[in-house]
């Protein structure tokens, strides 16, 4: 009797635990690393507090291409039908996302959007992220400061933009323009590309060969040997490719340049005069609350946030400027 009590409480223990496994059953999807750096370091974040919560957690990753959107995309359907019922998700491409139908199909499924958001969804549960307005702002900001301090009476500049792909890029450009549109429109900062819209200055990728691409073609309003004097590059991988342009264009004095991420290629730019700024995003800080959000639906008591994005609630990482004096 004694062994069969045993046994029947070991049976129910491991149906507890293999319940529980199931309800802590968590997807992460993200981009590799073969174009941007850091989403090797969210990943390892994520994998760290999602450990430490004791979720059961499987990572999908896929290249920031056409094709690793559409992978993506089925690796998300596997993950639904493989019974995870959290999803942390950055999307390659926001609009692949949408077109696959995928969270309307399955709405009991509860989607946490990690740095990027899916626009146009109403299917999305959270959004930890950065604001990215603000990282915008802060460049444009870095960069009226040095206008105002240099005395000029105008000065030249050029945007390179990230891809309509991810959402972000365009609230970059556009958080950026709040403060830079008058001094444009009254001659202060002369656009000589002529390309001041969104959808004149994104690039097709945030490749590094995508962003000196399109250097090279704000370069061509200009003489030989001319540069502009300063460029908002929106991260560091296009500011990469701004300098490799002006580089090959034989410019070795470089305009005052931004970027975003704090990549390890921006920290030797700015310490070696070639790029002016980046802005550190803490993703450690990220990672824990996207893991936070995660654990509070999975324990059905939801958190609740100031802020909010289409209805759907938001909580922001915190963004650092980083110039020589960061190193």
């Amino acid at each position: 009797m004694k062994k069969i009590l045993v046994f029947a409480a070991a049976a129910l223990l491991a149906l507890a635990c293999t319940k529980d496994n199931v309800q802590k059953k968590v997807a992460v999807l993200l981009p590799d690393n073969s174009v941007i750096d850091r989403w090797a370091k969210d990943k390892a974040n994520l994998e760290t507090v999602m450990g430490k919560y004791g979720f059961n957690t499987t990572f999908y990753v896929a290249p920031e291409t056409e094709a690793g959107a559409a992978k993506q995309v089925e690796q998300l359907r596997e993950a639904v039908l493989s019974g995870a019922k959290y999803i942390v998700l950055t999307a390659i491409d926001y609009k692949e996302i949408n077109k696959s139908g995928l969270l309307e199909l399955y709405p009991d499924v509860k989607v946490v959007c990690h740095d990027r958001f899916v626009l146009d969804n109403p299917h999305i549960a959270y959004i930890s992220s950065t604001d990215t307005k603000e990282i915008g702002r802060m460049q444009a900001m870095f960069l009226l400061n040095h206008y105002h301090s240099s005395g000029a009476a105008n000065m030249t500049i050029e945007f390179l933009e990230g891809p309509d792909t991810d959402i972000n890029a365009k609230d970059y450009f556009e958080g950026a323009m709040e403060l830079l549109k008058k001094y444009i429109d009254n001659g202060k900062l002369v656009v000589k590309s002529g390309k001041k819209e969104y959808n004149q200055v994104k690039a097709d990728s945030w490749l590094v060969a995508d962003g000196k691409k399109a250097m090279q073609d704000r370069l061509t309003a200009y003489g030989v040997g001319e540069r502009p004097d300063m460029i908002l590059a929106a991260n560091d991988n296009l500011a990469q490719g701004a300098i490799d342009a002006l580089g090959l264009a034989g410019i070795t004095d470089m305009p005052v340049i931004t970027g975003q991420d704090n990549t390890a290629m921006a920290e030797f730019n700015i310490k070696h005069g070639k790029q002016a700024m980046t802005i550190d995003k803490n993703l450690k800080d990220m990672a824990y609350i996207t893991a936070l959000i995660v654990n509070s639906l999975i324990s059905n008591s939801p958190v609740q946030a100031s802020q909010s994005i289409n209805n759907i609630p938001v909580f922001y990482s915190k963004i650092t400027l980083m110039t020589t004096d960061s190193y």
